[in-house]
């Protein structure tokens, strides 16, 4: 009779803890022997170790070694660094059932050491989510269950915890941050588990071999000079420090010479990187973007140690690569006071011209001019998105703009003579830099947090609101003076005028100087927002839309204003038609779901859009099915005269009503009212127009919580986690 054979030590716990056996107390935990009470052998925690709030630690037969343990955790930090580094967007802070359920008790040491994302069907994960709901990170709690007064809410400032694990960061008011906390923290007091889609699922299957394998130059410098002539085509009308002459001497010097030379091979790879990131998103086509990206990064090291303006230039296309691919895991804060660094070092910021005494060429006057206005508008738009104070202030820089002349006509050197040229390809670039020089001025006075000015400051301003009046004649003179051209398909005159509304947007929306604006001013916020997404909606549709941060923040926060703006605003609301609405809110919810194809929190900010809109359209609906009934008479009459037309105005309420159906209110209700419905949301006039000051704003509805269908999509600090604070590469 052959002996039995031994169980493998790494199998024995496991089929201790797994035997059938387990129920039976044959071991007490350690605890319970030592105070010598009964012990009730429950697991992963015994009861009288879960009341006290200890680690409940098995003892005897049942035993769990050390080095079983060890080996686990290592394996298990080993996973989790796997997953950080190719799955992204998989939040590793959420906890399981089993896990949450036992916080009181004292984890490991390690703060790396969480449990992995589980994957349950659909039946068990509805069963779950209340449960997960009521175990969320305190951070939430502590915003929803202290809203702010109406007072605090546009200038309430703190830190935010935006990364795992890591400690809090400041979030200021001018990022919309506690703005569209507000909202959210409102609407619910709960937040969702973060759902992972089947295609950011199978991306895990990808090594990180493939993602991050090195691509040396096209064969080709012909086909170098072409992929690169696509930057100069698109981000080099809005980010001019490159001088596409002097880059294609570069690539010729690459291709030509045996010597690796770090700053120009960094320069060109990262050039080709950024146009086949772009390209491969507008045509749909894969081009090794992170090929050329990791290629570049060899040279990395170098860039950071030089101080030339060379070195300057590189940091300036790794901000742009890490503002339209948030993937790269640079830290965009770090990188923006980085190259403020260079610029004061290397004197940029001063209005240094040829003379008798300084011998310098136009080419490199204006280059110097031209880097210093980039990073000053890439320090204004990262400052204003994250609401943090602004690097280096405007009273510290000689603000001469760059000369409207082309790249090819700056090597000669009687430039002057082209200056009559204009528009030239530098002209939209110049007119946006006058728009950062005004965004400057608003986040100085607007978005503030210290309203009191010291004695050496400059004069504060004394009426804010005649500034801010002023303020908005500036930029719509800025907008009449934007560069026409002869095409009338231009993307960038499209884009400045994105810019514009987005500008407004900032002066006019509540803010730590203004903090609860008058109804004419949201008003025209309003229109501003619908503005911004309808110039966008054509950008998209078009194709010249390029993907980026800026433009996540920008499109999430012009829906949150317009909707806003609906809650808070009757007589705008009753101004406003439903399919209009649903039409904008729609061009927000394309862009975010076409961005959320490369980077998954665009998709998240898609989804919170989309069910705030669902709930606002519901109410929207009912209301104005409430209000109309008051008035049935009226419509009976203006329904005779009509005749067609009013029975095809029912015909489109009853297909809103079905898109967008009340919970509480089934198909046959919801066909009584509808007989009953007129225009939705067109001017009113009459009696109806007065009873609009009547009806309670949805804005108060909002904040008592009677917003029914809202499921409590609050994960604002996910999406700023993505926004702000990838981890340095």
């Amino acid at each position: 009779m052959n002996p039995p054979q031994p169980t493998p030590p790494s199998a024995s716990p496991r089929i201790e803890m797994e035997s059938p056996r387990k129920i039976r107390n044959r071991a007490a935990c350690r605890r319970c022997q030592r105070r010598k009470i009964r012990c009730d052998g429950n697991e992963p925690s015994c009861g009288s170790c879960q009341k006290a709030g200890v680690a409940c630690v098995n003892d005897g037969k049942q035993e769990v070694t050390r080095r079983y343990i060890s080996n686990m955790e290592n394996r298990i930090r080993w996973l989790e660094a796997i997953v950080k580094e190719n799955c992204s967007h998989i939040d590793l802070r959420c906890k399981t059932q089993a896990d949450a359920s036992d916080d009181t008790r004292p984890g490991p040491t390690d703060d790396s050491f969480h449990y992995p994302v589980q994957t349950i069907s659909n039946g068990s994960q509805q069963e779950e989510e209340p449960r997960l709901e009521e175990q969320l990170p305190s951070m939430s709690e502590q915003h929803t269950s202290n809203p702010p007064s109406g007072q605090q809410q546009a200038h309430e400032v703190g830190l935010v915890s935006l990364s795992s694990g890591g400690g809090a960061r400041y979030i200021g008011p001018s990022s919309g941050y506690f703005f569209a906390n507000r909202i959210f923290s409102s609407a619910g007091r709960c937040r969702r588990e973060r759902g992972t889609t089947r295609s950011n699922a199978q991306s895990a299957y990808l090594s990180a071999e493939l993602l991050n394998n090195l691509t040396l130059l096209p064969t080709r410098k012909e086909s170098a000079m072409e992929l690169s002539a696509k930057y100069f085509q698109t981000v080099h009308l809005t980010y001019p420090f490159l001088h596409e002459p002097s880059h294609r001497a570069i690539i010729d010097r690459v291709y030509a010479s045996q010597e690796e030379n770090p700053l120009d091979r960094f320069q060109v790879y990262l050039v080709l990187a950024i146009a086949a990131l772009n390209l491969s998103r507008q045509c749909k086509v894969h081009l090794p973007v992170e090929g050329y990206y990791a290629s570049a990064m060899r040279y990395a090291e170098n860039v950071c140690t030089d101080g030339s303006m060379a070195a300057l230039q590189c940091l300036l296309l790794l901000m742009v690569y890490a503002l339209h691919n948030p993937s790269c895991n640079v830290n965009i804060w770090n990188l923006n006071y980085q190259c403020l660094a260079s610029v004061i070092d290397l004197g940029l910021q001063r209005d240094v011209r040829a003379s008798s005494s300084l011998q310098i060429s136009v080419l490199e006057q204006e280059m110097r001019t031209r880097v210093f206005w980039v990073a000053y508008t890439f320090d204004r738009a990262i400052c204003t998105m994250m609401g943090r104070p602004i690097g280096v202030r405007d009273e510290a820089c000689e603000m001469r703009f760059p000369l409207d002349i082309s790249d090819h006509n700056l090597v000669h050197p009687d430039a002057a003579q082209h200056l009559a040229e204009s528009p030239s390809p530098m002209s939209h670039s110049i007119h946006l830099f006058k728009l950062a020089k005004m965004n400057s001025e608003i986040k100085y006075i607007m978005h503030s947090i210290q309203r009191g000015v010291p004695a050496y400051a400059y004069p504060p301003i004394k009426d804010i609101f005649s500034w801010q009046r002023d303020m908005v004649d500036s930029l719509q003179t800025w907008l009449f003076e934007i560069p026409q051209t002869r095409n009338c398909d231009d993307a960038m005159a499209q884009l400045c005028k994105a810019k514009y509304h987005e500008t407004m947007i900032l002066l006019l929306r509540p803010s730590p100087a203004i903090p609860d604006p008058t109804e004419e001013i949201l008003d025209l916020c309003f229109h501003q927002a619908v503005d911004l997404l309808q110039e966008f909606g054509g950008m998209y549709r078009s194709g010249s839309l390029l993907y980026s941060r800026l433009l996540v923040h920008s499109v999430f926060l012009g829906a949150l204003v317009l909707l806003y703006c609906i809650w808070k605003l009757p007589r705008t609301t009753a101004t406003v038609r439903v399919d209009e609405l649903i039409s904008n809110l729609g061009v927000a919810q394309n862009i975010l779901s076409s961005i959320g194809e490369y980077w998954a929190e665009a998709t998240r900010a898609r989804d919170c859009i989309d069910e705030l809109s669902n709930v606002t359209m519901q109410r929207l609906l009912r209301n104005q099915s409430s209000a109309t009934t008051v008035h049935t008479a009226d419509a009976n009459r203006r329904s005779s005269r009509s005749g067609p037309i009013q029975n095809a105005e029912l015909v489109h309420i009853r297909h809103l009503q079905e898109l967008y159906p009340s919970p509480n209110q089934d198909s046959s209700e919801r066909l009584v009212n509808t007989n009953s419905d007129c225009l939705p949301l067109v001017p009113m006039q009459g009696d109806m127009a007065g009873t609009v000051e009547d009806q309670m704003n949805l804005f108060d509805d909002l904040l008592q919580g009677d917003f029914q269908g809202w499921s409590g999509m609050s994960d604002i600090d996910g999406l700023m986690w993505e926004l702000f604070n990838t981890l340095p590469q």
